[in-house]
């Protein structure tokens, strides 16, 4: 699979997003986003490849942008 570790890197900090945006401070929260950030870091060392540029932050705003687009067209599919 091409970019496979591009492809890990954005869908964890997409998750990151998430849970930045979820309210309350629990230690569930604090758990999962120290084991993604966990996961980046060694990604990061696996691959010797800096994710932490404007060319990944560009396909991580692309993808959240898809990824919201594909959620609200499914939701509104199912209202009507």
């Amino acid at each position: 699979m091409d970019n496979l570790e591009l492809k890990i890197y954005v869908v964890a900090t997409l998750l990151l997003d998430l849970l930045d945006e979820t309210a309350g401070d629990t230690q569930f929260k604090h758990k999962l986003k120290f084991s993604i950030n966990r996961t980046t870091e060694e990604l990061e060392k696996l691959t010797n490849v800096n994710f932490d540029n404007d060319e990944v932050s560009l396909f991580v705003t692309n993808a959240w942008a898809a990824l919201e687009g594909s959620i609200d067209n499914s939701i509104n599919k199912e209202s009507k």
